[in-house]
């Protein structure tokens, strides 16, 4: 038993590892297409749509709020960084509280879809929760996916709302696929 937890431990290093160095990549490689014409780098945004009617997964800690523009400390956006593509996607969050992260259902069933859709067969339907307090500061909270939520080389505990460094690698479930940072804007 012993050796298996070492075994999940250098495995997940070793993910984590492979995340940061592919987020390292796409960012160099994001910023080298930059010097290119603007329209590429229109063409990969996403807005995060309002809420609407759709409730959250979850009870949502008490400070989750809709940041005003004027109080928010740093402004930021969400980059996913896909492997072998040359810019990553961004993904602008807008107004919202929180933003849920999971796989997308095919074929899809309205009110139940992810805001962020995941590339990896591995995670789960609703995978984990972005959340902002009234500052607009990030954290991210995994919903009990099977396969977990990683915040740099860290696995997230279960419904642990962890606080989101700006430039830090997060991976859901995978970190061969995809991995997302938050930049800021």
């Amino acid at each position: 038993e012993r050796k298996e937890k070492e075994e999940e431990a250098r495995r997940r290093k070793e993910e984590a590892e492979a995340a940061e160095k592919a987020a390292r990549e796409a960012a160099s490689a994001a910023s080298s297409a930059a010097a290119g014409p603007p329209d590429a780098m229109l063409a990969e945004v996403l807005e995060v749509p309002p809420v609407g009617v759709k409730a959250p997964p979850c009870a949502l800690p008490l400070w989750c709020a809709s940041p005003n523009r004027d109080d928010i400390v740093t402004p930021v956006e969400l980059q996913r960084h896909m492997t072998g593509a040359a810019t990553p996607k961004r993904i602008l969050l807008g107004r919202r509280s929180w933003v849920l992260l999971g796989r997308r259902l095919q074929p899809p069933v309205p009110g139940q879809e992810p805001d962020v859709g995941l590339a990896s067969p591995r995670a789960s339907r609703a995978h984990a929760l972005l959340l902002r307090n009234w500052q607009g500061k990030c954290f991210l909270m995994d919903l009990g996916s099977p396969n977990g939520t990683f915040l740099g080389v860290k696995k997230l505990p279960v419904k642990a709302p962890c606080e989101w460094p700006i430039g830090t690698a997060a991976y859901f479930a995978d970190s061969t696929r995809e991995v997302f940072q938050l930049h800021p804007v």
